[in-house]
């Protein structure tokens, strides 16, 4: 059976039939399942709380700019875009996988221009659109070549997809970096969101996801589940947020932390909310923001889902 979380956004109904055929699933429907599974991770991701120095429900951590309403805004202006990822992969599912990232970059461009006019200019999840985007587009991808699209297929689709992606955006411009990415991989060789691209998404494959899973499995609720694959992907993750703002030190204590709290039991801790509540102050006070983390998280709860639905598509 589909997994709770799917069931509390769609009617069963509207996506199976109760023939096995393939051909009585129709793909605009595993579309639509798809692209509200991914404005679903987005939702999870910000709503999770607390959370060290990320929006969330009681606080805007070490954001002044920004709270849950403009997360909100800016995840439904996202949203119809990412059933556009999962066509453009799709209507290209006949060229090489390595082709596919050119077709994706226009729907992510107009991704990008719809939230910022839901937020005003913020920049809320221009990470977020990138990942989020090239999951979706390899995913229809796979879809259109009739393979599997569980975690493992997508991590060695976008690997394909992105391969290149470190070389011609990052070390050809190493030496007059032009943004803020350019110049970290330059002064730390910090890949950012497209090293965790390029490697298909190893951090989420390798530490995100193996703790959400095992987390769900021995019982616990999705959202302590969350709370342990954050903290697993904070010590884990070479967040570029934290390096811009706090520097490699910013880094490190992050990493620290949270490792410190996993070392204590993660999820098992009988006071890790308070512990969170406590680092989110500290967070804030340090401006430490684990965005890139939080990006990783949502991409993290939305392969634990193409695991759970891949299986019904075979």
């Amino acid at each position: 059976m589909i997994n709770s979380a799917v069931n509390l956004l769609v009617e069963p109904q509207d996506y199976y039939n109760k023939s096995e055929s393939r051909e009585d699933l129709p793909q605009i429907n595993l579309f639509k399942l798809v692209g509200n599974l991914g404005y679903h991770a987005m939702m999870l991701e910000v709503h999770l709380t607390p959370k060290p120095g990320l929006v969330d429900l009681c606080t805007n951590g070490a954001h002044d700019d920004m709270d849950i309403h403009t997360f909100e805004n800016s995840a439904q202006a996202i949203n119809p875009f990412l059933i556009q990822f999962l066509y453009a992969g799709l209507n290209n599912a006949d060229t090489p996988i390595d082709s596919l990232l050119p077709k994706l970059r226009p729907v992510g461009l107009n991704a990008e221009k719809a939230m910022f006019q839901a937020t005003s200019g913020i920049n809320t999840h221009k990470g977020m659109i990138f990942s989020l985007g090239i999951v979706c587009g390899v995913i229809g991808w796979l879809r259109g070549n009739n393979l599997s699209f569980d975690a493992m297929h997508i991590s060695k689709a976008v690997k394909c997809c992105c391969h290149d992606l470190v070389f011609k955006e990052l070390r050809q411009n190493n030496d007059k970096p032009k943004t803020y990415g350019e110049f970290l991989y330059k002064e730390h060789g910090l890949t950012g969101a497209r090293g965790e691209a390029a490697s298909g998404l190893a951090t989420v494959m390798e530490h995100g996801l193996p703790a959400f899973e095992k987390t769900v499995k021995e019982g616990f609720s999705t959202e302590q589940a969350l709370w342990q694959s954050l903290l697993v992907l904070m010590a884990n993750n070479l967040d570029t947020n934290l390096v811009s703002r706090g520097g490699m030190e910013g880094l490190l204590y992050a990493q620290q932390v949270a490792q410190g709290l996993l070392v204590k039991g993660g999820c098992r801790y009988t006071n890790l909310e308070s512990e969170l509540t406590e680092l989110d102050e500290i967070f804030t006070e340090k401006k430490l923001s684990p965005g890139g983390s939080a990006d990783l998280l949502a991409i993290t709860w939305l392969l634990a889902q193409m695991n759970e639905l891949s299986p019904k598509y075979a």
